[in-house]
């Protein structure tokens, strides 16, 4: 029996959760409504302005979307294709910090437009 590459895996979900959140932001543009992937059901009630939070978290909830995509995809076709580490490790690096910079936002935002101070 074969050993599991665990880093394809890693990097097939970590792809699929990329276009969860693009996905998940174009459908809270669409249709208005604050995803509960942003925020819990009792969050919402405390929102002043749905219109104006789903605006202004919309555009880099895509671009998180995406570029997290981007990675996965991208890192598996490294796994794949050339096994070169310094690029795994150079994408893993703007990646973390990519993640760190929209958890940031993603606080700011919610805190700003939720009251949850």
């Amino acid at each position: 029996m074969e050993k599991i590459n665990w880093q394809y895996i890693i990097d097939v979900v970590v792809a699929l959760y990329g276009g969860y959140v693009f996905v998940t932001a174009v459908k809270m543009k669409v249709t208005g409504e604050i995803s509960t992937f942003v925020a819990t059901t009792e969050e919402l009630f405390k929102c002043h302005d749905k219109k104006a939070f789903i605006e202004e978290i919309q555009g880099p909830m895509m671009a998180f979307g995406l570029l997290t995509f981007l990675f996965g995809v991208g890192n598996l076709v490294n796994e794949l294709l050339w096994q070169n580490k310094i690029v795994s490790i150079l994408t893993l690096g703007m990646f973390l910090a990519l993640c760190g910079v929209f958890l940031i936002f993603l606080r700011k935002q919610r805190d700003k437009h939720l009251a949850l101070s």
